[in-house]
């Protein structure tokens, strides 16, 4: 699995960003190493399993194509489902969609209750073949609870430089084998002293995603706005390579839609940071609450 995930949902998977546009960043993605790429049927409104999809179209066999069950985009908005019933008809939809037979990894969107009637019949599909390893994209509580099943092969929890609460969590996956994908490993920039520099349409949504989603984390990210000045390196760079540089850490997924962007996010997997900057970012750390999820 490559260090950094490709997320296929976001703007990449809007109507309103080209699927011409959308396919390039896949094809440099795939040149910069990525074999994992990770989407959902409720992303982008639900447009983004079919655009990879399209995309990959006969290539995703050799690669590791990851996506959800357990939400869905449903009459315009997200609804939740995991009941048996609904999990193999979304799973079967996604296969459809994303023009695969097999699904190398699939994802539970939340920690499902109860758990036993959802997790059996996706064992049974996995025992059939149509699943490869069975993962969980969750907060700290459903994290937990993995960890006690010991049924999953991997855990996607959000961890990056404003948020490292589960650090724990991560090394105990770890140590039990668990693969650990982290999503919004760039703490959506509110490090950066241009993120109210706006200047695409792209520009204005993800502000608006992280207002909406992330607000209380603005004020933290202050703290850290000191990684705007590392001389040679980009704010962004350093908080994904922060995060690689856990040994428990897997993958990190990026979404973006600007090619320079994807580049830079690639070139942090090869990035060592100083043992200096390392100290004064724990330092920035411990300053205050790490404030983290809790949900399921």
């Amino acid at each position: 699995m490559s260090e950094i995930s490709f997320g296929a949902g976001g703007y990449w998977g809007m109507k309103a960003f080209s699927e011409r546009q959308a396919g390039r960043l896949v094809e440099q993605a795939l040149d910069g190493g990525v074999n994992l790429f990770d989407t959902g049927p409720n992303y982008s409104r639900g447009n983004a399993e079919e655009r990879l999809g399209r995309i990959l179209k006969g290539r995703g066999r050799d690669l590791i194509i990851s996506t959800k069950v357990g939400s869905l985009w449903s009459g315009g908005r997200n609804v939740k489902d995991f009941s048996p019933r609904a999990i193999e008809q979304s799973l079967q939809e996604s296969l459809r969609r994303l023009q695969l037979d097999h699904l190398p990894l699939l994802d539970f969107h939340g920690f499902p209750h109860p758990a036993d009637p959802a997790i059996e019949p996706v064992l049974k599909l996995k025992d059939k073949g149509m699943i490869g390893a069975l993962g969980l994209s969750t907060g700290a509580g459903g994290a937990k609870r993995a960890l006690k099943l010991g049924i999953f092969d991997a855990l996607m929890i959000e961890y990056n430089l404003l948020d490292r609460s589960l650090e724990p969590l991560i090394t105990r996956a770890g140590s039990a084998g668990m693969g650990i994908i982290v999503k919004s490993p760039l703490a959506q920039t509110l490090y950066s002293r241009n993120i109210f520099r706006l200047t695409t349409p792209s520009d204005v949504w993800y502000l608006a995603r992280a207002l909406k989603n992330h607000r209380s984390k603005f004020i933290r990210g202050r703290k850290f706005r000191f990684i705007n000045e590392v001389e040679g390196l980009k704010a962004s760079e350093i908080a994904l390579a922060f995060v690689l540089n856990n040994e428990n850490v897997t993958s990190a997924v990026v979404g973006t839609v600007r090619p320079e962007h994807l580049k830079s996010d690639l070139g942090a997997a090869e990035l060592k940071l100083p043992a200096g900057l390392l100290r004064r970012i724990e330092e920035a750390g411990s300053r205050g609450v790490r404030a983290g999820s809790t949900s399921s």
